[in-house]
C-alpha cells in the first residue's frame, strides 16, 4: 500500500452526481493518473472515493496545476463512468444522503447547519481538516434564503 500523500499535496474534490457506491471511478482515475506520472506530469498520487461515493479525492504530487488536457482526460473518464463532469455546486446531506444542489435548491432544502462538502480546497490537508463543514460555515452562506 502506498504512503499517504502529505498535507501539502495539490487536490481536486469532484463532486460525483450519482454517486459512486463501488470503486470503479476511482480506480479508472487512478489508472489515469499512472499515465500522468509516466509522462511526468506527477510523481505520486491518489484517488479515493469518500462521503459515501459523493467526493471523488483526487492528489498528486509535486505542488503544480494539471494542464487543462489533464483536466479534460479527468472529465472523459468521469462521463464514461456516466457522471456528470460539472454538477450542481452545493453537495449537501439531506435526509441522511448526499444531493448535489443548485443554487435555488440549496435555498429551498439547506439550512446554515446542513453538512456541506467543500469541493473548492486545492490542497490535501485542508480537505483533511474542513472538507467536511456546513453550510453556514463555508463559502455557501451568503446564498441561503434570507441572506443579504
Amino acid at each position: 500500500m502506498p504512503e499517504p500523500l502529505p498535507d501539502e499535496a495539490r487536490c481536486r474534490i469532484i463532486l460525483c452526481s450519482p454517486p459512486c457506491r463501488d470503486d470503479a471511478l476511482a480506480q479508472a482515475v487512478g489508472k489515469l493518473f499512472a499515465q500522468f506520472a509516466r509522462e511526468q506530469r506527477c510523481t505520486s498520487w491518489s484517488c479515493t472515493s469518500e462521503h459515501d461515493g459523493t467526493a471523488l479525492v483526487l492528489a498528486w504530487l509535486p505542488d503544480v496545476a494539471l494542464s487543462g488536457c489533464s483536466h479534460d482526460k479527468i472529465h472523459g473518464v468521469l462521463a464514461a463512468h456516466g457522471r456528470d463532469p460539472v454538477p450542481p455546486p452545493f453537495c449537501v446531506r439531506l435526509d441522511g444522503g448526499w444531493r448535489c444542489l443548485d443554487r435555488a435548491g440549496l435555498r429551498q432544502h439547506a439550512v446554515a447547519a446542513t453538512p456541506l462538502l467543500d469541493h473548492r480546497l486545492e490542497r490535501l490537508g485542508e480537505w483533511r481538516a474542513r472538507g467536511l463543514t456546513t453550510v453556514g460555515a463555508s463559502w455557501a452562506a451568503p446564498r441561503l434564503a434570507g441572506a443579504a
